[in-house]
């Protein structure tokens, strides 16, 4: 059987980086695009797909 990894970690960093986002689009942040390398691998590691 599979043992379940912890991704508490993962979800974590996925909600502060969808804040940084979310702001950094608000406030027109010059450099949006350093967030979202953040933003897109925390999900998939906090799905266990990668």
């Amino acid at each position: 059987m599979a043992q379940k990894k912890n991704t508490l970690g993962y979800w974590l960093l996925f909600l502060v980086s969808t804040v940084a986002l979310i702001a950094a689009i608000a406030s027109h942040f010059s450099y949006l695009t350093l967030i979202l390398p953040f933003f897109a691998t925390s999900f998939v590691k906090a799905m266990d797909i990668m």
